[in-house]
């Protein structure tokens, strides 16, 4: 998940997955992108296949119309088809088996072939715990949460890790209403404005965000090979998404020590701070080729590996009762627009349309009927689907 993000920032890199960092000047109009991870998980397998274009254009497209397949040494064919655009999802649902090897097949429209290394299949290592913990992060400056996960593999032939975490935040916005307002009429210094329900409910929300990091540890970093106190995630007691319940899922890899290279290399460029036009006329390499055009630019890494998760849920009151939670996503103010201006225009009607504010309450003094309603500012303020769905997470418990 990550390398969409730092592929973005660096779209153009590379380097030997074992070898030192030696970025090798490239003059290219366009590079094959590919994040896949095949997993031990019983499910419809996802491969991520995208195009980055010249440093004169943005952002990563998904490439249409290829033909994904995933082989492994027993001689089975899992073919993969197109969800959406960029997105391949296996046909059939399947795991990967400790000690088989799998490789890569990608066919693009255009006719080209690119394949991956084979890969074996990791062995499991499940993740022990996952648990949190007060403390103090640069030294006593900044005060938070501290998401921390143990991890042993008693047979000790699993020697890198990679984390990716989901996290999940409940929303309530602290001006909502059940009525929302419309403009009833646009005339010039006649602006007229009404109520009704709210078609769908916007008082509580949920978001989940990704994490983007890349998240590694040897395990020979910590005595007797056993992960203890790894710090995943570093939570502020002042962040909002506090506020109110929040989740974190955290997903452990076993990687080999030449994908554990590779994302160390992505994680050491990103987190550089040299100069950025230093490196961008490289290339990262993976373990993914063309077999087309031999020196043809892919970006990317093929990865089979095994994955235990965690989930965890808290609230602000957990550890810290009876103190203030953090505020909102926005500073909320509200609001009595006018109704009609002096010019002929409508603030209040103008700010409806372009959802600058959302309706609160109607206004209690009768005599002002040039502002007939209070407003919340920002929309986000009475509209927590501004900020995320309102839809409830499947696996969301308030116990």
């Amino acid at each position: 998940m990550g390398i969409y993000f730092l592929l973005i920032l660096l779209p153009f890199l590379v380097v030997n997955c074992i070898e030192p960092f030696e970025p090798e000047a490239v003059d290219f109009e366009s590079a094959l992108v590919i994040e896949a991870t095949i997993t031990d998980e019983n499910k419809n397998q996802e491969i991520l296949v995208s195009r980055t274009f010249a440093l004169d254009t943005t952002g990563l497209y998904g490439e249409r119309g290829a033909q994904v397949s995933v082989t492994d040494t027993n001689g089975d064919v899992y073919d993969f088809v197109e969800a959406k655009e960029g997105k391949y999802v296996s046909s059939i649902s399947f795991a990967a088996q400790t000690g088989v090897g799998y490789s890569l097949s990608i066919n693009t429209k255009d006719g080209s072939t690119y394949s991956s290394e084979q890969v074996i299949a990791t062995q499991p290592t499940k993740i022990d715990s996952l648990y949190t913990e007060i403390n103090f992060k640069d030294g006593e400056v900044n005060e938070g949460i501290f998401v921390y996960v143990d991890s042993v593999d008693p047979t000790k032939s699993n020697e890198y890790y990679r984390y990716v975490y989901e996290e999940t935040y409940k929303i309530i916005a602290p001006y909502w209403s059940p009525l929302d307002a419309y403009v009833i009429s646009r005339v010039p210094f006649d602006y007229k404005v009404g109520t009704f329900d709210r078609e769908q409910y916007e008082r509580i929300c949920y978001n989940t965000v990704i994490s983007k990091d890349v998240i590694q540890i040897k395990a020979s970093n910590f005595i007797d090979n056993r992960i203890s106190k790894f710090s995943i995630r570093f939570i502020n007691r002042d962040n909002w998404i506090l506020a109110n319940r929040y989740s974190i899922l955290v997903k452990q890899y076993v990687e080999s020590r030449a994908a554990y290279n590779y994302y160390d290399t992505l994680k050491s460029l990103s987190d550089s701070e040299s100069s950025l036009y230093q490196i961008q006329t490289g290339f990262l390499e993976g373990n993914i080729h063309s077999v087309t055009y031999k020196n043809e630019n892919v970006v990317g890494y093929f990865q089979v590996s095994s994955v235990s998760e965690k989930r965890i849920f808290f609230d602000y009151e957990d550890y810290f009762p009876g103190e203030e939670s953090p505020g909102y996503e926005s500073e909320c103010e509200l609001l009595t627009p006018n109704l009609n201006d002096i010019g002929g225009g409508s603030y209040l009607a103008t700010g409806i349309d372009w959802d600058l504010f959302t309706f609160y309450e109607e206004n209690g003094d009768k005599l002002d009927s040039n502002h007939p309603f209070v407003m919340a500012s920002p929309n986000s303020c009475g509209d927590c689907t501004v900020l995320g769905s309102n839809v409830k997470p499947d696996f969301w418990v308030e116990d």
